[in-house]
């Protein structure tokens, strides 16, 4: 199998946002995206709320999922990483959806905080959850890796952007485990355009994790709000690449498939 670049967007907690703001830009630009909802969060339990921000409904949940483009996935009931709370909140977001899996190919999730244990993944596994999305990883050279991250937070040179975050691109999956880069408000379009491109040339997949995209003036709130005028651009910049050829945008159960049956061949 011929390797490709794929690209992911990956957006947690299921944030209201998610439907008033990125929805819309994401279907003007046909291009899909995982939301991964905490369901608690969804169905207003003030147990280990994610956010102070507000949270999408039901009926919003649905029709993302009746869309076609997006995709559905798990993020814990009241955010956690226990076999339980992973279980339920998956188990209601299918209530949700009125179907007996998320999508045809099983059931997603992404790890609050990135907290998944071993032998809890171990057990989830057989209960047709078939990926979990992780954060970031280091394979070599961790030290030297953490440093570029957080030099590249303070200076915004893309080179160091690309060393911090380039071992977290994927040409496998082991054990179904995806791993994504955190999307923070500070990050410059520029540094997100460098790792695309060295995703690109390496054909390999890359899944960018999103949590809110806000307002450009008086929007951001904490780290983990992102600028549309940013996103546009982003997703401009993707559809012009995806355009050419050389990358395709898919959700994060694409990519596992994709990343699944190469390794298969």
């Amino acid at each position: 199998m011929k390797d490709k670049c794929l690209i992911g967007f990956s957006f947690d907690d299921g944030r209201i946002d998610n439907y008033t703001i990125v929805r819309p830009i994401l279907k003007e630009f046909k291009l899909p995206a995982t939301f991964n909802v905490t369901t608690g969060y969804i169905r207003g339990d003030k147990t280990n709320r994610p956010t102070d921000v507000a949270p999408m409904n039901e009926n919003m949940i649905k029709k993302l999922y009746n869309d076609g483009l997006f995709e559905i996935a798990g993020h814990g009931y009241h955010h956690e990483n226990s076999i339980d709370d992973i279980l339920k909140g998956i188990s209601e977001l299918k209530k949700i959806q009125g179907t007996t899996s998320l999508t045809k190919y099983g059931n997603g999730f992404a790890s609050p905080g990135t907290g998944l244990a071993r032998p809890v993944w171990n057990e989830l596994r057989s209960h047709n959850i078939v990926y979990a999305r992780l954060s970031l990883t280091y394979k070599r050279h961790a030290m030297f890796k953490a440093y570029c991250r957080k030099a590249s937070r303070i200076l915004h040179l893309p080179l160091l952007y690309r060393l911090a975050y380039e071992d977290t691109l994927m040409s496998e999956t082991q054990d179904g485990i995806l791993y994504s880069i955190p999307v923070l408000s500070s990050i410059k379009l520029r540094e997100l355009r460098a790792i695309i491109k060295y995703a690109v040339k390496k054909r390999q997949c890359l899944v960018l994790m999103f949590h809110s995209i806000v307002p450009d003036m008086g929007g951001v709130h904490d780290n983990w709000d992102f600028e549309v005028s940013k996103f546009r651009e982003l997703c401009n910049y993707l559809c012009t690449l995806q355009e050419k050829g050389v990358l395709a945008v898919k959700t994060s159960m694409d990519i596992y498939n994709y990343l699944k049956d190469k390794n298969n061949v």
